[in-house]
């Protein structure tokens, strides 16, 4: 994407300086601009050298020749403003246009991403609010931060810039189609734990990264998003999802059984113990003991329960990890469990599990045949994303039929 960034005269501007490296590390093209404030903290040549672009400041500069501050407007798809101080707030959402960043911002029809840095005081102050209220109401923004810490002056409170990963998700975000607002989506994520007393258990190495990329390009294309984990699974927070921690594959079917009526989607991405102990101890057992054979029972299949429920009514899509004949046992288990699409993939010997090599088929209903492909977990995501985009498509057209 064409993207400018501008920056603000606050102490955050050396964040900045990462966002910037960032941006163009990922092939974004980069133009800076900056306030006269700004270069005091952080010299134009260092963005000049990360960004390969020259650097405005002042009305009067020509970056792109005359008129930059029109080429400019016109040239970016997005605008940041990083770090967005409490003076540069006010200044643009009166509309006053002083130098080349308040010019170009007066002039550009697209998305920004601003985020605020400045001291609680000054962010919590009803002139503050009410400013960043009028940009909001004005202008088609999205606010990342600011976040709690300590600031420049040893105070903490609301005010540090949001980091640039943080700017950089928002970003990428913003650059995903919104054919899913409105769609609720269900998805299983992770192991279970099936203990054989209280600090033994059965389960298996899954790290539940599949499913947390799935709902955050799904929440991302605008799905309302609820992702049921198992134990150990990561959820820093992403805007918009709701996570629901279980431990057993019977807690999950319990909290997915609880959700299903509202849903549209369900996937199960979630790694399911296949046997829980029939007779687990409530106290620990002395090793001797664990050394005989426990008595086992089958856990119940959470899709194949929800394709008998909801086949007719739902979007069920599964995933099979198999170490060999991946594609034949993947349809085999759509058609007995009823689902409408299935994603193969295989595991063992480095595949499949935590941030290892990836190989997947996706299949729908009426497949006979399917490759792996190698691919990222994050290309995987928006390949079940396009999936459950067609089939709700296909859906609702239906429904009117």
């Amino acid at each position: 994407m064409r993207v400018i960034l501008g920056v603000g005269g606050g102490i955050a501007a050396y964040k900045s300086c990462d966002l910037a490296s960032r941006l163009v590390q990922q092939g974004h093209e980069l133009s800076v601009v900056m306030t006269q404030t700004a270069s005091e903290f952080v010299g134009p040549l260092t963005f000049r050298a990360l960004s390969g672009r020259p650097v405005a400041i002042a009305a009067a500069d020509e970056p792109m020749g005359p008129l930059s501050h029109v080429r400019l407007a016109r040239w970016a798809q997005v605008m940041i403003i990083a770090p967005l101080t409490q003076n540069l707030l006010a200044r643009l959402s009166l509309g006053l246009s002083s130098d080349m960043l308040s010019l170009v911002f007066q002039g550009f029809q697209g998305p920004i991403i601003v985020a605020p840095a400045m001291e609680p005081e000054m962010w919590l102050s009803p002139q503050t609010q009410k400013r960043m209220e009028d940009l909001l109401d004005q202008r088609q923004v999205v606010v990342v931060g600011p976040n709690h810490g300590r600031m420049a002056s040893g105070y903490m409170g609301p005010g540090r810039m949001a980091e640039p990963a943080e700017i950089m998700d928002a970003l990428w975000r913003l650059a995903k189609p919104k054919n899913l607002a409105g769609v609720s989506v269900v998805i299983t994520a992770g192991p279970t734990w099936e203990h054989f007393d209280p600090v033994r258990l059965l389960t298996n190495p899954s790290t539940g990264s599949v499913g947390i990329a799935l709902a955050k390009e799904l929440s991302a294309r605008g799905a309302q998003v609820t992702v049921v984990h198992g134990p150990g699974v990561s959820t820093v927070k992403w805007p918009g999802i709701r996570y629901v921690a279980t431990e057993s594959a019977r807690d999950m079917l319990d909290a997915v059984a609880a959700l299903m009526p509202a849903a549209d989607v369900l996937i199960g991405a979630a790694a399911v113990s296949d046997f829980r102990p029939v007779h687990p101890a409530s106290q620990k057992m002395p090793k001797s003991a664990l050394e005989q054979a426990w008595l086992m029972e089958a856990n119940p299949d959470i899709m194949a329960e929800m394709g008998r429920l909801y086949h007719d009514s739902k979007i069920l899509i599964g995933f099979a990890a198999e170490t060999h004949n991946v594609v034949a046992s993947a349809l085999a288990k759509a058609e007995r469990k009823r689902l409408h699409a299935i994603v193969a993939n295989a595991v063992g010997k480095g595949l499949g599990f935590g941030e290892g090599e990836y190989q997947a088929a996706i299949l729908r209903g009426g497949d006979v045949d399917g490759t792996l492909e190698p691919m990222t977990k994050e290309r995987l995501a928006e390949k079940v994303a396009e999936l459950v985009t067609d089939l709700h498509t296909a859906r609702r057209i239906t429904d009117r039929v």
